[in-house]
């Protein structure tokens, strides 16, 4: 399909799946432009850049991923940090764990015996998946826990993953389980662990991206991160 003249073709992470369409209405409304959106783990998106995609916009779940393509000279002007990300530890409704302990309640059932599957993004490209291992060896049961590891592509599906009948928990994005749709399908509790959310605009970017990265950063774009559990 070929690009409007108005749009702004944005590489999101997952995690941004609920929040991004609200932004982009506020944005369109205050400028006209609308965005073109691909959702997907920000090191795959990352690759994608590297091979030519014609991206304008970058919003990534890690700063590790801009910095990288900074590197690579794929990018122009300096990186924004526009938001920090939160995670949460959520079980659907049909999961016999109990969570009430927050992220302990997986040390317990797992010297239990009581553990069947955990879902988290990739530790590989999903930044996501990465704050999840951080958390499990923290815990001292990443080695333990493999076999009962359910390792979803990104941030969303990781959300899909915990509502199978297999699945007991998942570490996910805290901004997805609030929403009412997940909600009240299961429980959840929030954890200490943040990560810092980065954009950068893509080389060759519009002006109206420019516009964009100006947008995210200003008042109206905060208060609705902040209405989608971001920090």
């Amino acid at each position: 399909m070929p690009l409007q003249a108005n749009e702004i073709r944005v590489a999101a992470a997952t995690n941004l799946r609920y929040v991004l369409p609200a932004i982009a209405k506020e944005f369109e409304k205050q400028t006209g432009y609308q965005l073109a959106i691909s959702f997907a783990a920000s090191g795959t998106l990352t690759t994608q850049i590297q091979h030519g995609a014609p991206f304008e916009v970058f919003l990534s779940a890690d700063p590790h991923y801009v910095e990288r393509l900074i590197k690579a000279e794929f990018t122009e002007g300096d990186p924004v940090n526009y938001a920090q990300a939160q995670l949460a530890l959520f079980a659907a409704k049909h999961s016999p764990l109990n969570i009430d302990d927050g992220i302990v309640s997986l040390k317990i059932a797992l010297e239990q015996g009581k553990l069947n599957k955990l879902a988290i993004a990739n530790p590989r490209h999903a930044p996501y998946g990465q704050a999840a291992q951080k958390e499990l060896e923290k815990l001292g049961i990443w080695q333990q826990i493999q076999p009962h590891l359910l390792v979803a592509e990104n941030a969303s599906q990781a959300i899909q993953f915990c509502l199978s009948s297999s699945v007991d928990a998942g570490i996910v994005a805290y901004g997805h389980v609030i929403q009412a749709v997940i909600a009240e399908k299961g429980r959840y509790i929030k954890l200490e662990t943040t990560l810092q959310q980065q954009a950068i605009l893509v080389r060759g970017a519009s002006e109206s991206a420019k516009q964009f990265i100006n947008f995210i950063q200003q008042q109206p774009a905060k208060t609705i991160f902040l209405q989608y559990g971001f920090l």
